[in-house]
This record gives structure tokens, C-alpha cells and sequence, in this order.
């Protein structure tokens, strides 16, 4: 009989505090982490959370885990070298704020909205309402309504 065993120092150490990268085995249907297969060890490990702040994970990305007191964490999802860093996002008191340099979208099954670059924005969608207390004011040349 044979067993793969996993030895952590005490909590107390720097050692169960280091972050070691792995690879994502298996996920749920949100891309949230459940195994991940580690160099170091020759088994899977699960994984027990994951940060909020942590990207929706595909199968075979790198992330960073870290040992803690309640198990395994993904503490951190590693860029592809294919993909550009994500998004600049900024929250300035709940006035939440994205920048690109040529594009945003919003997309659902049903509907998008998207700005470019160039001040040209695409709203796309089954039904689009707008709601106004004051005058509603559509300017520039030309305007076509059917």
C-alpha cells in the first residue's frame, strides 16, 4: 500500500504561509476552483476557497495557492501570456469606473452596450427603454427614428 502525504510546518511558520503556483484541475460551472494540480505534490489538492477578487478559472490556468489554518486558498490567478492585463477598474465612492483604450462591453444573450474609442456607442438589444423625469434630448446629425 502506498499514499501520497502532504507535510505542512506549523502555522506559525513562513513555510505554510508561502504561495506556490498549480495548475486548475477541476472548476464549477462559475469558474470557481476545486482542485488544482501542484508540481510539488503528485496528487490533486482541494481547494477550499478562493479570493473574491480572483478571476472566473478555466481547466489547465496557472493560479497561486496558499496553505492556511482552513486549507488550501487560490489567492491569485496567473496572466496568460496571450492576454493583456484585465481591465483598469476604479470605484470613487460607489461611482464605479471602467477605462479601455478601445472598447468596453456589456453583453447578455440578448442585449450589449458598447463604447469605442471613438465616441460611437452600439446598444443592441430585444427591448430598449429610456426613462427621463426632464426633456429628453438626442442631438447630433442626423437622427432617424422609425
Amino acid at each position: 500500500m502506498s499514499a501520497d502525504v502532504i507535510s505542512l510546518e506549523s502555522s506559525n511558520t513562513a513555510a505554510q504561509h508561502a504561495h506556490i503556483v498549480a495548475r486548475v484541475d477541476q472548476h464549477d460551472e462559475l469558474g470557481k476552483v476545486r482542485t488544482v494540480i501542484c508540481e510539488q505534490f503528485t496528487s490533486s489538492l482541494t481547494i477550499c476557497a478562493q479570493l473574491d477578487s480572483v478571476s472566473r478559472c478555466e481547466s489547465g490556468e496557472r493560479v497561486l495557492i496558499q496553505h492556511t489554518d482552513i486549507g488550501w486558498l487560490v489567492v491569485g490567478k496567473l496572466l496568460n501570456p496571450a492576454h493583456a492585463p484585465a481591465a483598469y477598474i476604479q470605484d470613487r465612492n460607489g461611482h464605479v469606473m471602467l477605462q479601455a483604450q478601445q472598447s468596453i462591453s456589456l453583453c447578455t444573450d440578448k442585449g450589449s452596450v458598447e463604447v469605442f474609442a471613438d465616441g460611437t456607442l452600439v446598444l443592441e438589444g430585444t427591448q430598449i427603454n429610456a426613462l427621463s423625469e426632464q426633456d429628453f434630448t438626442l442631438a447630433g446629425w442626423p437622427i432617424r427614428l422609425n
